[in-house]
């Protein structure tokens, strides 16, 4: 049986009233994939009444969905970190638009039983289950009972001193993460679940730390225990920035797609927060195959622009992903348009 084609994109957070064009030279690639999967970053909503305490509330204006539409986007991952910036009404606004053009979603809801509820679509004579985590939580995010919000996976951060005090003041501390083990337990039930209705099941997972390459702790316990529990595979993002992608159990997990289109400009971004990657597999009964990946830089005020993976920023990219994950055990190689991902001697 052929596989059914898949790509999953990074975040997406237009500020543009036409979506139209969004996706650039990538469009015909996300159009092509049977699936096309990506996390959608702010509400879709004109509300104007911004959640409080947050730093940097977005939302982006409902034109913006004709470039999802146009880019075939399937399904969106709705849980992070900035989907109720503008209260759960902005959420039921975006809720509301994509049902009706007919997008997939998940991660997010009305209460916690809405927002861990799994999109399930067929494809090729497959069903394809995919769930939504966050553990980037601001204060009032997690869905609850009849509480609005996001389908909540905590993690838990601890700082050990790491040498003497006396002896060297200001030393750094020891950071140690790890996912909150009842949340844990339950995306391992869920992923279970879903795997008794669905032929492959594949996770979103907000994640990590914004602006850090960096593959923390929590990321691999909560990234392996999904592989674990019947996972094909997981994929991330919040980073801004790419991470690693590794395999285990020859599954992958892409710890970071980075920012696909993100037109909002934080005074923190540096050039990296313009490279993105388009992660493609083939799909079977057995799991993903055929894993790889797609240069691109990010579209800001602009157009997705595909990079050649043989030079430029292209080949940056592709560096970048190979100085990543090689220590995760990732073989990584250029071919042609494409960067083939697979494990190490395999």
């Amino acid at each position: 049986m052929a596989g059914v084609s898949l790509i999953f994109g990074g975040d997406i957070g237009p500020l543009r009233s036409d979506g139209r064009g969004m996706f650039g030279d990538a469009t015909d690639t996300i159009a092509a994939a049977d699936l096309a999967v990506a996390n959608l970053e702010f509400a879709l909503s004109e509300r104007d009444e911004p959640t409080r305490g947050k730093i940097y509330p977005h939302r982006a204006p409902p034109g913006a969905l004709a470039g999802l539409v146009e880019a075939g986007f399937d399904a969106l991952n709705l849980a992070n970190n900035h989907m109720l910036d503008f209260r759960a009404a902005a959420l039921v606004d975006t809720m509301a638009l994509l049902d009706g053009a007919g997008i997939a979603r998940f991660g997010a809801g009305r209460d916690a039983q809405e927002a861990a509820r799994p999109a399930v679509v067929e494809r090729g004579g497959l069903r394809i289950g995919l769930l939504g985590y966050s553990s980037t939580l601001p204060t009032g995010f997690a869905a609850g009972a009849g509480v609005a919000g996001v389908n909540a996976l905590r993690a838990l951060t601890s700082y050990r001193q790491f040498r003497n005090p006396d002896e060297y003041p200001g030393t750094a501390p020891i950071v140690e993460t790890r996912p909150v083990g009842e949340d844990l337990a339950r995306m391992v039930s869920d992923i279970r679940r879903l795997k008794r209705r669905a032929d492959v099941v594949l996770v979103y997972q907000h994640w990590g730390e914004s602006m850090n390459e960096t593959v923390h702790d929590f990321q691999r316990a909560i990234g392996q225990a999904a592989i674990d529990a019947g996972a094909a595979g997981v994929f991330g993002g919040h980073s801004h920035v790419i991470q690693a992608v590794e395999f285990y159990r020859g599954r992958p997990i892409a710890h970071g797609l980075g920012n696909l289109v993100f037109d909002f400009v934080a005074p923190f971004f540096t050039p990296a927060t313009r490279r993105a990657i388009l992660f493609g597999a083939s799909v079977t009964g057995d799991g993903l195959g055929d894993c790889h990946l797609w240069c691109c830089r990010t579209g800001v005020d602009g157009p997705v622009a595909m990079l050649h993976p043989s030079g430029g920023e292209g080949r940056e990219i592709v560096d970048t992903v190979t100085r990543l994950s090689t220590p995760f055990g990732t073989a990584v190689a250029a071919d042609g348009r494409r960067v083939t991902l697979r494990p190490s001697g395999a």
